[in-house]
């Protein structure tokens, strides 16, 4: 199950109240991906490393808020980003519009699979949540410069661990305990052999003395 998604469907319906206010969209969005992870406020920057990733211009003017383009440069230093063709729900999309603050939105999937963007934007476009939120289709979705992937581990459920493999050892084959001491075997008539030692035995008009000590095998067929 796509964590990310599960959130998003929460903000989509009301049950997740995240920041309204315009000019928060980093906020907003990171408030829906602590959510589907279970993280404290302010976690997601913290594992993204995200103080080490601040602009220039973000680090002169607010030394300690991160904004949407200083994220979009921890993930482009991280390499954790893909093409647009191949963008999935849970991805995170940046604009550079503002080019000073930059703009995020968080990837999920509307009606139909139709990738949509949730954002908290200071424009209304697409479809309005209230406030400064949009869900709006990807394509309608201007100005995108990069897309991030985050870890999968949070984005998706941990998967179902694989049923247990228990080996099984096969019941051991039944073998006849031969008998010990002299020994003189018969074949009867299912095949097997009997053992007839020390006994006088007739089959097919034959008597045997089977008195020999040693090991004797005997098989008699028909009637003559």
């Amino acid at each position: 199950m796509n964590k990310i998604q599960r959130s998003i469907d929460a903000v989509l319906s009301g049950k997740l109240q995240i920041e309204r206010e315009p000019n928060y969209c980093l906020k907003a969005d990171r408030q829906v991906i602590e959510d589907a992870n279970g993280w404290a406020g302010g976690e997601w920057y913290k594992r993204m490393g995200i103080w080490s990733h601040f602009t220039p211009l973000n680090k002169q003017r607010a030394p300690t808020v991160p904004w949407a383009r200083s994220m979009e440069q921890a993930f482009i230093d991280l390499k954790w980003t893909v093409p647009v063709k191949q963008a999935r729900a849970g991805d995170v999309v940046f604009s550079r519009l503002p080019s000073d603050f930059g703009h995020i939105g968080l990837l999920g999937e509307g009606p139909g699979g139709q990738l949509c963007v949730l954002e908290n934007a200071t424009v209304r476009r697409g479809k309005s949540l209230g406030g400064a939120l949009n869900w709006v289709p990807l394509s309608e979705w201007g100005g995108l410069t990069t897309v991030g992937r985050m870890p999968d581990v949070w984005v998706f459920d941990v998967s179902t661990p694989a049923p247990t493999v228990v080996a099984v050892k096969p019941a051991p084959v039944s073998v006849p305990t031969v008998p010990s001491g002299p020994r003189v075997l018969l074949e009867n008539e299912a095949g097997g052999w009997d053992n007839v030692a020390g006994q006088r035995v007739s089959r097919g008009g034959v008597t045997i003395n089977a008195t020999d000590p040693n090991a004797v095998w005997i098989a008699l067929r028909g009637e003559g």
